[in-house]
């Protein structure tokens, strides 16, 4: 092997090296985005909160970092943006909804745990919540995207190329955990149980080749336990809420002021998740996707696309 076959293979740049490269990129627009935002903030003499500022972290984040991928998607892959998993298919509005669901029962069995425990207690809150909600949805759900195509997106497919899927699911939940160290709060068990539920988020990705899945699961599991539970969502309180939690006991149970994902209690859920995603018949890709994947003639990549996930037997002809 010569020094070019280190980097090049059938004429293309190695998916290891791209996805390095990808990853330069992303922290790249992470300090550039920051610094544009706090000089503009500057400028106009603006001194947001800390909900305002990550709002517009997120937003301008999430531009420039799907512009950044776009041109890594052209450029080294040969493929349209939609490859790397954010295509309206036929199926995407349904793969979100799934996903949705999907994070909604687990979050619910957590809170259900720790109220049958009798570690949570919940009320009604008076004042009214409709104007924050709406901004908690929008910051939540541009959070929730921004997160996944950076942990979910690009790199972590490239990844999953070079040393296999099931090494780039446990190199990247472990970033994932380890990303929400400097949240408030933040233990141990909130940094296993943080990288835990990026398996299930990797797992439903692989599944689809879609980023609907985890993006829905990710969004809703904040967004119920923030603005609807009132309870922490790693280690940050929201303003407004629907209902005012009151949690004691454990904190190693519960996840006390980092929010139920920094409690055993949670892990059951988490595990149980990643159960269904592993198995459901009703998760596969779309021939959209496959065809989306399917790469020029000088390609490397296999078809179908790599998965540790096989579909069983007679499972074809039972999709709708």
């Amino acid at each position: 092997m010569n020094s070019t076959d280190i980097f090049v293979a059938d004429g293309r740049l190695r998916p290891l090296w791209r996805f390095f490269l990808s990853v330069m990129l992303f922290f790249a627009v992470l300090v550039f985005t920051g610094a544009t935002l706090r000089t503009m903030f500057l400028i106009v003499k603006v001194h947001p909160s800390v909900y305002v500022a990550a709002f517009w972290q997120s937003l301008v984040g999430l531009a420039a970092m799907i512009a950044a991928f776009k041109l890594m998607t052209a450029v080294f892959d040969g493929r349209p943006l939609g490859s790397m998993g954010l295509a309206f298919h036929p199926r995407w509005g349904r793969e979100l909804g799934h996903g949705l669901t999907v994070g909604a029962a687990m979050l619910s069995v957590t809170v259900m745990l720790e109220w049958a425990c009798g570690f949570a207690h919940f009320t009604f809150t008076l004042h009214p919540v409709l104007r924050a909600g709406s901004f908690t949805f929008v910051l939540l759900a541009l959070a929730a995207t921004f997160e996944e195509v950076a942990f979910r997106g690009y790199p972590f497919q490239r990844l999953a190329e070079s040393i296999t899927p099931a090494g780039a699911i446990a190199a990247t939940s472990a970033l994932f955990g380890v990303a929400h160290l400097g949240n408030p709060h933040s233990t141990w068990i909130s940094t296993l149980n943080t990288a835990l539920v990026g398996i299930p988020f990797c797992i439903a990705y692989l599944r689809t080749r879609a980023l609907w899945m985890p993006i829905g699961m990710h969004f809703i599991w904040n967004f119920l336990m923030g603005f609807f539970l009132g309870l922490p969502v790693s280690g940050v309180i929201f303003p407004s809420s629907i209902l005012t939690a009151r949690v004691q006991g454990p904190i190693w149970l519960t996840g006390g002021p980092y929010g139920p994902e920094g409690g055993l209690l949670a892990m059951g859920a988490i595990l149980a998740g990643i159960a269904y995603l592993s198995y459901a018949k009703s998760i596969y890709t779309t021939e959209e996707m496959k065809a989306l994947l399917s790469a020029p003639a000088t390609s490397s990549w296999p078809d179908p696309p790599i998965t540790i996930f096989s579909a069983p037997p007679g499972e074809e002809a039972k999709r709708d």
